[in-house]
């Protein structure tokens, strides 16, 4: 059969079209906003006269006060290195939630993250003058590597960069630590090696840890902590960075409500007092949180509770000015207020204000000097930035640049404390709207590019909605066994060869969107020709044919899910949505078959999703709806939990072993090992080492079972495929865990409901086998339907604060073995975690077709394989037209308050949601041609 692998090109070309295009709406979408390389230098003050003027040499005359007040003056002048300065102790507690600081003697029973850091209240409460507590505000994202990049630089970071939290990228903008180490003063690390990751080369001494692996409370916090107390006696650095695990890998393990963050709370809070018995005199010790947890103990997104995390400031010598416990701060706020303790400039991408509240006592003059430094450099930001990029309208650029001059204009008139405070407030204010203004503009999103991937999307779902809907079925076998697959992929190889030479000669400046665009727009043509050349058959089955009330309703489900992504309220609901509508379509079906047992499919279907509805959880919008008290939302295996899990797996081992033959011993290995990886590793009295080797024991097992599919034994693909679907279960299984892997047993017993009522929704007694009628589109969209919903009957939701890491380590570390393993098998892990429920429905999409006795698998395999490319195009044009949904819902909301919080995190995940979908199609289309042998009767 000449077409018979001219359907599996076709389907990697759609595949190819859809995905791409995704990619360019992405690329012009989700861009990180322009960084520039400016440092921001400082003059020191002997270089200055008293005209306030750099003169280069010195007037012995002229005193500091009086140089400081003639600079005041000058508003021209340059930024001055401040001749004080004090050694600062940097303590990053990651994940230190505002509240887990609080101190309340009238709770009599505190959670277990509550009342555990005394330490604060106490030099609160005795040392007033010397200690300060701030709610430290972060800007979302709030993952870690954000969150250091945002405070060591004063800048806002961008949704694009969450990618980068797994391999840190080197840092290249100007941050406080290149201002104190490219000036000849040291830094020393300890702990978290983000920071050596994003900015290598730049430490006296690194004692740098692997940082990712979440279930690991300790390691990281001990090795500090033997180095932290000897470094504290040194006196050869200026910046000491500690950055503790500890309490965020305890939030992301076992919840903030939990005994072990009690435990690992009591442990910061005896640090603490002792850095505090031993901290040098000339050196201020500022403790803070990047971010904050939700109640799972999860971070990452807007929430109020990720975003809100604490900053605790000491110095024995005191503050200056004061300021209210609790008192709300930036985190912008940190890069200039560190610059100015150690007598640095803030970094030349900041967009904070100093905060004086948390600087050791100085003169008047000096707060002054300090302000204007930090008016000049934001200054010299708005005039650089105008100059790069064009972001911001240039009246409202104006407008701000003026307003920070006037401000400079008015330091040199200050003479009263009352004056000062005015001023000060006078100039939060005005950094403060400099900072609201950039949030709100901060992506330039590329509409050029992003109106290009609407309309290559588009034209993809129309030609290809063309070419299943209104090409007769009798001639898709003849088309396939034509030159249509190679003349489009050559004409393809053309575009790309001439993109690729008008690259090289300069021509084209974007090689990967000149592809992306000429591809797409020549495959459209292609196909736009072959609908041209086939019209008379296109408008007389149009003519003749008359879909079904059952199939019309499907479509319009179909488009429902899709129209609902552009409100965010059904967003935030869209399991529950997805649910009702997978239902209501099974229910038309059950409907038109008209039978008992039918209905008790449906009714099984029903009770399988509503007991999915335990693991659904919630997101933070949508209020207490879910609690994490049973141990799910910390990935903590409850005993009932556990129970459910062996007895999910145990009985689908036993209800297929015997069906699928000797293939049967490998479902029954694999579920042992998994089994035993459970319950050897459950509890404080399981071995963790132990578990994870049965874990990869089942993987072992379940990898060899794929291999093995490939082996041909001439019984047709049904069972191969039937096999397939088991090992995905069996993948989905480890990587969900204990607490979810009966979720996945829902999500098998839901598909196999719905495969035996379409089984009976088939034609039943009919000789003659109808392509239309068993590959329809009810089937396709219902099936559609149902992977999209599992995604939440498994837990997730399309946040970033509702990504699990656990996965990635349930066999261990695999970043023992290298980066350029550990990594992808990390993030394959993370994946399977999301999108292996999509995976496993797209590989058992060939089943629909093949299923029952009046399946394709017993006609001839010209039919066969047309059927199966019928109904695999179908349930991928059904995750493409939400891709676009998705993608124009996006553009439509791109200045949308929600914009970063609901729509594009859905863009996000629904793009891999629809590449896994694919991916699995692809594995179960080629499974059914591998096996489809053409040793049968002809069609």
């Amino acid at each position: 059969m000449k077409e018979k692998w001219n359907y599996i090109l076709y389907l990697v070309w759609f595949t190819y079209l859809i995905l791409s295009a995704g990619l360019m709406f992405g690329h012009g979408f989700l861009l990180s906003r322009k960084s520039l390389n400016d440092v921001t230098k400082c003059v020191p003050l002997d270089l200055f006269e008293c005209d306030g003027i750099e003169k280069g040499n010195t007037s012995g005359a002229c005193s500091e006060e009086m140089k400081v007040q003639r600079i005041l003056y000058n508003p021209g002048s340059a930024i001055v290195c401040v001749p004080i300065r004090t050694r600062v102790v940097f303590l990053m507690v990651d994940a230190l939630r505002y509240d887990f600081t609080e101190y309340d003697s009238d709770i009599k029973k505190p959670l277990p993250y509550q009342n555990r850091l005394p330490i604060v209240k106490e030099l609160l409460d005795k040392y007033p003058d010397r200690s300060r507590l701030f709610r430290f505000m972060a800007d979302p994202p709030t993952t870690t590597f954000q969150r250091i990049k945002a405070l060591v630089t004063g800048s806002l970071p961008t949704f694009v960069d969450a990618s980068s939290n797994f391999a840190a990228m080197e840092l290249h903008e100007d941050n406080i630590i290149d201002q104190v180490t490219k000036n000849g003063h040291k830094a020393v690390l300890l702990g978290d090696d983000t920071w050596s990751r994003l900015m290598p080369g730049r430490w006296l001494r690194s004692h740098a840890l692997y940082s990712f692996h979440t279930w690991d409370l300790d390691t990281v916090d001990t090795e500090v902590d033997l180095k932290i107390y000897d470094e504290l006696m040194k006196d050869d650095w200026d910046i000491l960075v500690a950055h503790y695990l500890g309490v965020d890998h305890a939030g992301h393990r076992y919840g903030p409500n939990h005994p072990e963050m009690s435990r690992k709370l009591d442990e910061t809070n005896e640090r603490i007092k002792k850095i505090v018995e031993i901290l040098p005199h000339d050196s201020v010790l500022y403790i803070v949180g990047d971010h904050g947890m939700t109640e799972t103990g999860d971070h990452g997104g807007e929430s109020k509770a990720e975003r809100t995390a604490a900053w605790f400031a000491y110095y024995t010598k005191g503050f200056g000015a004061t300021a209210n416990i609790g008192m709300e701060v930036q985190q912008t706020d940190l890069a200039p207020t560190l610059s100015a303790a150690m007598g640095r400039p803030p970094p030349a991408p900041s967009l904070g204000s100093v905060w004086m509240p948390a600087l050791p006592k100085m003169t008047m003059i000096h707060v002054l000097l300090h302000v204007s430094n930090n008016l000049k450099q934001i200054q010299q930001y708005l005039v650089r930035y105008g100059e790069e990029s064009q972001q911001i309208a240039v009246d409202k650029l104006a407008q701000l640049i003026n307003a920070t001059r006037e401000q400079l204009e008015k330091a040199g008139s200050v003479q009263t404390d009352e004056q000062l405070y005015n001023y000060i407030n006078e100039f939060r204010g005005l950094v403060d709207n400099i900072r609201l203004v950039f949030r709100e503009v901060w992506v330039e999103f590329d509409s050029l590019s992003m109106l290009r991937a609407l309309l290559l999307l588009l034209l993809a779902i129309f030609f290809n909605w063309l070419v299943t809907e209104g090409l007769p079925t009798d001639r898709i076998p003849l088309i396939f066994a034509s030159s249509f697959v190679s003349s489009g992929f050559a004409a393809m190889a053309v575009c790309i060869g001439i993109c690729l030479s008008a690259y090289y000669l300069e021509i084209l400046e974007d090689i990967e969107h000149a592809v992306i665009l000429s591809t797409g727009l020549i495959s459209g043509a292609i196909t736009c020709t072959l609908i041209i050349m086939h019209w008379d058959g296109v408008t007389q089955r149009w003519y003749e044919g008359r879909s079904m009330f059952y199939e019309r309703f499907s479509r319009a489900a179909l488009v429902a899910s899709a129209i609902m992504l552009v409100s965010n309220s059904f967003i935030i609901e869209e399991g529950a949505s997805l649910a009702f509508l997978s239902l209501s379509v099974l229910l038309l079906m059950v409907w038109n078959i008209g039978s008992i047992k039918a209905l008790a499919m449906w009714v099984g279907c029903g009770v399988s999703l509503a007991m999915s509805k335990s693991y659904r959880g919630c997101r933070e919008e949508q209020g207490d709806c879910w609690t994490s008290g049973d141990g799910l939302a910390s990935g903590q295996a409850s005993r009932a939990a556990l129970v459910l899990a062996l007895g999910s797996v145990a009985a689908v081992v036993a209800i297929t072993r015997r069906h699928i033959g000797w293939r049967g011993y490998g479902v029954v290995v694999s579920g042992l090992f998994t089994c035993a990886h459970w319950a050897v590793g459950w509890g404080s009295l399981g071995s963790p080492s132990r578990s994870k080797l049965l874990a990869r024991g089942s993987w072992l097992v379940l990898i060899t079972m794929l291999v093995l599919l490939w082996r041909r034994d001439r019984q047709g693909p049904l069972l191969p495929l039937v096999v397939c679907s088991l090992v995905l279960y069996g993948a989905n299984t480890l990587v969900l865990g204990a607490s979810f892997a009966p979720a996945a047993a829902i999500a098998l017993l839901s598909a196999v409901t719905v495969l035996n009522v379409v089984t009976m929704f088939k034609t039943a007694g009919s000789s003659k086998f109808s392509l239309s009628t068993r590959c329809n589109s009810s089937v396709a969209c219902l099936w559609a339907l149902l992977a999209s919903y599992q995604f939440y009957g498994t837990g997730h939701h399309p946040t970033l604060s509702h990504l699990r890491w656990a996965p990635a380590f349930h066999a261990g570390d695999p970043n023992y073995l290298g980066a350029a393993i550990g990594t992808p098998i990390s993030a394959v892990m993370i994946s399977l975690d999301l999108f292996g429920i999509p995976l496993m429905f797209g590989a058992a999409v060939p089943l629909l077709a093949l299923w029952g006795k009046n399946g394709a698998s017993n006609v001839g395999p010209r039919t066969q394989l047309a059927a199966v490319f019928s109904l695999c195009l179908k349930f991928c044009l059904c995750f493409a037209i939400r891709v676009f949904a998705c993608a124009l819902s996006a553009t439509i909301h791109c200045r949308h308050l929600m914009i970063w919080g609901v729509f594009a995190p859905k863009f996000i995940f629904e793009y891999f949601t629809c590449v896994f979908a694919f991916a699995g199609t692809l594995l179960g289309a080629i499974l059914a041609t591998w096996h489809t042998t053409v040793q049968q009767r002809s069609s």
